[in-house]
């Protein structure tokens, strides 16, 4: 009960006087996934291009369910990619990225079990996914995103300082920290954000979402570490980062306390909103919004062949709004 309350308490101040964007409605088309497509990421590489969904069951009423679904543009068709894996392992995706090291297609997970929060690495191959390892560390605290660099290394954004400490979020204490893994070992890239989220790289940058300081940052990447932090643009709830030519997509939760009752109940329908920003002069348009009908709690907003695709956090479907 007092989580709930202390959630509650997060999701009005989240929430206060935020103004929605001006309701443009189009009927999209929904493609229905599995249960909580968080995050998504383009793979044109390995054949066909496809959308590969991170996908977990993340209501309290729902059977366990943790897959990366494929999703063919070209075909309409979804598929389950088969993971070899241990036994044992535990698989809870959240955030994902996809990097190329060398010849390898790598996928990187971050794995949100009950019991443990990891990072899994799995090389990507058509039909299936062959697990590489699974890297735990005391720095990698609450992983919520991630992103791969060139050389194998990984940005780990934790989005608290401590696993469950909502008091952070409630009381905007920047406690939440970027871990930095390279082969073994795992330093502290940057620190001092409160609720950190979506996180990619390119040509030696690296950018950042903080929810609840309702800004995106920039910075550049030096060796371990990522210096000269820089404002790109502000915008409410900001969640996963995906590129778009050289502009960014931003997914954002600008009614937190619709987002919570969503969580309980699928009828009660949470906005979702997707910005592009220009990373250099940090002017952002509206791109997507529904008022939560179509999809709800949008948390990953991607670009491919003409089509915007968005997933969100709970329910089994995704959306695809053709832009030409």
């Amino acid at each position: 009960m007092k989580k709930l309350l202390l959630l509650t308490a997060i999701a009005a101040g989240l929430s206060a006087c935020v103004a929605l964007p001006k309701a443009y409605q189009t009927k999209d088309e929904v493609i229905a996934v599995g249960p909580g497509p968080e995050d998504m990421v383009v793979d044109t590489i390995t054949g066909q291009p496809r959308i590969l969904i991170s996908c977990n069951s993340r209501r309290q009423d729902q059977p366990y369910y943790g897959e990366i679904n494929a999703y063919d543009p070209a075909t309409g068709r979804v598929s389950l990619i088969k993971r070899h894996e241990p036994r044992e392992l535990k698989f809870y995706p959240h955030g994902v990225d996809l990097v190329r090291i060398g010849d390898t297609l790598m996928l990187l997970v971050v794995s949100n079990a009950p019991d443990e929060q990891a990072i899994l690495r799995y090389r990507l191959y058509r039909d299936s996914l062959v697990f590489v390892n699974k890297i735990t560390d005391p720095l990698i605290v609450s992983p919520n995103a991630v992103t791969g660099l060139a050389d194998g290394s990984i940005l780990i954004s934790n989005d608290m300082g401590r696993l469950g400490n909502f008091w952070e979020a409630l009381l905007i204490l920047k406690r939440a920290k970027i871990a930095y893994w390279h082969y073994g070992h795992c330093s502290v890239a940057a620190g001092r954000f409160c609720y950190s989220n979506g996180i990619t790289n390119r040509d030696g940058k690296v950018y950042l979402a903080s929810t609840r300081q309702d800004k995106i940052f920039s910075f550049d990447m030096k060796d371990s570490l990522m210096v000269n932090k820089k404002v790109v643009s502000k915008m409410h709830g900001p969640d996963n980062l995906r590129f778009t030519g050289d502009d960014l997509l931003v997914a954002c939760h600008l009614r937190f306390l619709d987002f919570l009752k969503h969580r309980k109940d699928s009828t009660h329908f949470s906005p979702s909103t997707a910005y592009q920003v220009n990373v250099k002069s940090g002017d952002k348009k509206v791109v997507y919004y529904d008022g939560g009908a179509q999809v709800s709690t949008a948390a990953t907003a991607l670009e491919y062949g003409g089509s915007l695709y968005l997933g969100g956090v709970f329910d089994a479907k995704i959306v695809r709004k053709r832009l030409r």
